[in-house]
């Protein structure tokens, strides 16, 4: 079979009688269970007598397969990841959380909409999937007549948007590759611009440092706090979304988790020689205003470098205190500014274990 290509979508479902050659496919991801158990034969039926007569019902050329329909020599996997990925409309069953169910469900969100979810308990849907596509069902003539009535509605929906992104990872994936290949075309304007420099003026000679660079000793200090580099400022705190700016200026966005939970964000501006400490208090302000609706989420802003800022500190610290005034008293809280300079760096690294006095 040859697949389909997912960036554009397919034809519409056929309502008219066709060969079955000419059908699409809808292809169902459920528990199977070994031929002879109670399993198989529980969710043979429910294929059987719900889902297949509820395709059929609702008038759309749809030829229904699941996993064991499919009878032909070669590789067993090679076959349900073609079904996952050429099928026109998938169903997956999610009823007993089965892993090899939600394994099948990932790939098939990687790489298409139009899939449905059913289950016959809500606690079996995983809280960040309920807003897609969903029929709660149970196996009663009435539950039947109940999953075959809204089975053709969202039949119907397919047929009118077949593109539509109906699952979290096509929802957010354009947004994570649009802000990579931004991130991207940055980081090559700025080697441009380095060049160029370089080119005109000669290579600047190298500051001597007595010890390591600043980005390995933050690097150091990220993995031991948890800190991760982000490059969507995507995150979900209850069941709202935010999107926070991966990049302002020199600050790169950093999420600090506390088991599966954001506890705070950074942004972290890194500096390996002469910088101007206004730049990145400009950047600081345009992040505050930007981040004060995102949850109540925490947000520090770091500068980091190995030069001396002690006799910088007192001002930045009192621009910073001006910036935040023109903020509401409840986002006051949520904004705080630490100084990495060579002795910011040191008091952090010996809290964290990285430098110990003998």
């Amino acid at each position: 079979m040859a697949p389909q290509k997912t960036t554009t979508p397919r034809k519409k479902v056929a309502q008219s009688p066709k060969g079955e050659s000419d059908q699409d496919t809808c292809f169902v991801i459920s528990p199977i269970g070994k031929p002879g158990t109670e399993k198989h034969t529980q969710f043979k039926e429910i294929l059987d007598y719900i889902i297949k007569a509820a395709v059929k019902a609702s008038g759309y050329n749809l030829q229904v397969l699941r996993a064991d329909d499919i009878d032909r020599a070669g590789s067993f996997i090679k076959d349900i990841l073609e079904s996952l990925y050429g099928s026109y409309v998938v169903i997956a069953d999610l009823t007993e959380q089965n892993p090899n169910v939600f394994y099948e469900l990932g790939v098939r969100h990687a790489l298409s909409p139009r899939t449905i979810l059913i289950a016959q308990s809500v606690d079996d849907i995983p809280s960040d999937l309920r807003e897609y596509r969903t029929i709660v069902y149970d196996t009663s003539a009435k539950g039947a007549a109940n999953f075959s009535a809204r089975l053709k509605k969202y039949l119907g929906e397919m047929q009118k948007d077949p593109g539509r992104a109906d699952n979290p990872v096509l929802d957010r994936i354009g947004s994570i590759f649009e802000n990579r290949i931004a991130t991207l075309e940055a980081e090559k304007q700025q080697l441009k611009k380095d060049l160029s420099t370089v080119l005109q003026k000669g290579a600047p000679k190298e500051k001597k440092s007595d010890g390591p660079s600043v980005t390995k000793r933050i690097e150091r200090i990220t993995k031991l706090v948890g800190a991760e580099r982000e490059y969507s400022g995507g995150f979900k705190r209850g069941d709202k979304d935010y999107i926070l700016p991966y990049k302002q200026g020199n600050f790169d966005l950093y999420f600090v988790q506390e088991g599966s939970k954001i506890k705070e964000f950074w942004y972290l501006s890194a500096h390996h020689g002469s910088f101007n400490h206004k730049d990145d208090l400009a950047d600081v302000r345009v992040l505050m205003q930007n981040c004060i609706n995102q949850g109540g989420t925490r947000c520090k802003f770091i500068i980091a470098t190995n030069d001396d800022l002690s006799g910088l500190r007192k001002e930045i610290m009192a621009i910073l205190h001006k910036m935040k005034s023109k903020l509401s008293a409840d986002h006051r809280s949520l904004f705080d500014l630490e100084i990495w300079d060579d002795s910011g760096l040191l008091e952090v690294e010996k809290d964290l274990g990285l430098k110990v006095d003998l």
